[in-house]
């Protein structure tokens, strides 16, 4: 059977592209895998880790979450951030990385909707006293 071609691409390029065995991702209902040979498919991937199995071992590829399609043997992976690696220690710190600064992120947009939030209170109060 013809091997898959796993392709990963994030907005500076592609990252990965490669012939593979398998491929293993996780979507919100869990792991699953791809072969040769399996039905067409399209996936929502959350933040956390793909593996791409050839001939020589496993890649790993730390992913910030993305979209994956299978079309015809062709397995591609869109994703905004991505870090690939043969050293599953290498993507592990990666993957705690993207942890870090997505909550950095999060804790920055709560900050924001707390101030818009004390903002429009204020303007309210401020509505009645002058009515």
């Amino acid at each position: 059977m013809t091997p898959l071609t796993v392709e990963i691409r994030t907005p500076s390029g592609v990252v990965l592209q490669a012939p593979a065995l398998a491929v293993s991702a996780e979507d919100r209902t869990g792991w699953f895998g791809i072969r040769p040979g399996r039905t067409d498919l399209v996936a929502v991937l959350p933040p956390g880790l793909l593996v791409v199995r050839d001939q020589e071992g496993e890649t790993f590829v730390a992913l910030s979450g993305g979209l994956l399609s299978l079309e015809s043997g062709h397995c591609r992976v869109i994703t905004t951030e991505a870090s690939v690696s043969r050293d599953l220690d290498t993507v592990a710190t990666e993957v705690a990385r993207q942890h870090r600064r997505r909550q950095e992120r999060a804790e920055v947009h709560h900050a924001v909707v707390r101030d818009l939030a004390r903002e429009a209170l204020r303007r309210i109060l401020a509505g009645r006293e002058t009515a």
